[in-house]
């Protein structure tokens, strides 16, 4: 619809370079500059009201919603920016169907088909299993799998609240480095787990990803000595990568995908497959676990799917991440695989989180991952919009410049 594509437009430019209370052009005014009827002008207000973004008032006109700031820029959260999630809108509506019954443990029937069918397009063939975020999917494969005081390997630095889970089901987790060299994985071997978790592309903070050889070397030691492989991909879809899964020919490999990173956190639905020997005792599992998910989001969630606007959305944060990784290469010292730098700075991070925060810019401690990173910075290139991040790059290059021993962490 018309009215919908000079809104999104619209959004784009308050988002960009607007102020919270900054007057917008009246209807007559909008009408006239975008040569469209008075009522398509009032539906394109509209619609921006209804996110959020704008507010009107009776007889004084239509001003920038004051929820939104520039003041500060964030990069400490793993997102979208807001101006490429404004096409999901349309998406999120509740449906009569989606209240009036329990959806089966696994899901959604449509979901599971428009599911299977994405996955397939990044290589992973198996039936999924619909989840509360990927964070539900490691509870559910930890209490299938793991027995008092089992051996599970867990990324240093990485996602603790994979640690936190397995370590609650009684289990004894070993930290290890991210698997770079095959000498890494060589590491592993002697472990005897029964778990390895990892996130083999687009690694969360460190922004690597793991090389061919040493994916291929976990696969097989993993069908040797009898271990699985939990595989974390929020982003391989944006990264252009294709997932450890994709190579899995001996049921290693229980892969887990969640949505958070590339539609938002606020969409609280994951995937996984699972071995077909597992997927049993998981639904069970999941059935007492929570009984079915909310109806109302995995409609959202098959909405989306089924449309060829989410296609086109990872294809624009594919680009936008490419033109912000070019811009870090061109512009800094720094360099990153994935959506986050990994920083080494002088002294405790949280003292130059506190000093960067008085500038404007939110970016995230390392000792979140444990108190051995208190000396390393995570930041984020994709969540700002893109002049909002290249300013933030700037002002972090040069506050850093003043602080000798920074540098761009090689593990």
């Amino acid at each position: 619809m018309r009215y919908r594509a000079v809104a999104e437009r619209i959004a784009g430019e308050i988002l960009k370079t607007k102020r919270p209370g900054e007057r917008l052009p009246g209807i007559r005014e909008l009408a006239r500059t975008e040569r469209i009827s008075m009522l398509t002008a009032r539906n394109v207000y509209k619609h921006l009201a209804d996110k959020g973004l704008v507010i009107s008032r009776q007889g004084s006109g239509t001003f920038v919603a004051h929820g939104l700031s520039e003041s500060i820029t964030d990069m400490a959260a793993i997102r979208p920016p807001d101006e490429l999630l404004l096409w999901a809108a349309s998406h999120l509506r509740v449906t009569l169907e989606g209240l009036e019954a329990y959806d089966p443990p696994r899901g959604h029937a449509p979901l599971l088909e428009q599911s299977a069918a994405w996955l397939r397009k990044l290589g992973v063939d198996g039936q999924p299993i619909i989840t509360s975020g990927s964070q539900q999917a490691l509870f559910l494969v930890g209490l299938a799998l793991l027995k008092q005081g089992d051996a599970v390997a867990v990324e240093d630095p990485g996602y603790r609240g994979a640690a936190r889970i397995f370590e609650s089901l009684g289990a004894t987790v070993i930290p290890v480095p991210y698997l770079s060299s095959l000498e890494d994985l060589e590491r592993i071997r002697p472990l005897r787990i029964r778990l390895f978790y990892t996130m083999p592309q687009g690694h969360i903070p460190t922004g690597r990803s793991m090389p061919d050889p040493v994916r291929n070397a976990l696969l097989d030691m993993a069908a040797e000595q009898d271990f699985l492989i939990v595989e974390d991909d929020p982003l391989s879809e944006v990264l252009g990568m294709v997932p450890l899964k994709s190579a899995d020919r001996h049921e290693r490999v229980v892969y887990i995908k969640s949505f958070s990173n590339i539609l938002g956190p606020g969409l609280r639905l994951g995937l996984a497959v699972v071995p077909e020997a597992l997927s049993g005792s998981i639904l069970h599992l999941k059935e007492i676990n929570d009984l079915s998910i909310s109806g109302i989001l995995q409609r959202c969630l098959c909405s989306m799917l089924s449309s060829s606007e989410l296609k086109a959305h990872v294809l624009r944060l594919r680009m936008e991440l490419r033109a912000r990784q070019a811009h870090l290469a061109k512009a800094t010292p720094w360099k990153t695989e994935g959506v986050c730098l990994w920083l080494r700075v002088p002294g405790p991070s949280r003292i130059h989180q506190e000093n960067l925060l008085s500038l404007g810019l939110k970016v995230t401690p390392g000792d979140i991952y444990g108190p051995q990173w208190s000396e390393y910075l995570r930041l984020s290139i994709l969540t700002p919009g893109r002049t909002a991040f290249e300013h933030a790059v700037q002002a972090v290059r040069d506050y850093l410049a003043g602080h000798t021993g920074h540098r761009l962490t090689e593990f």
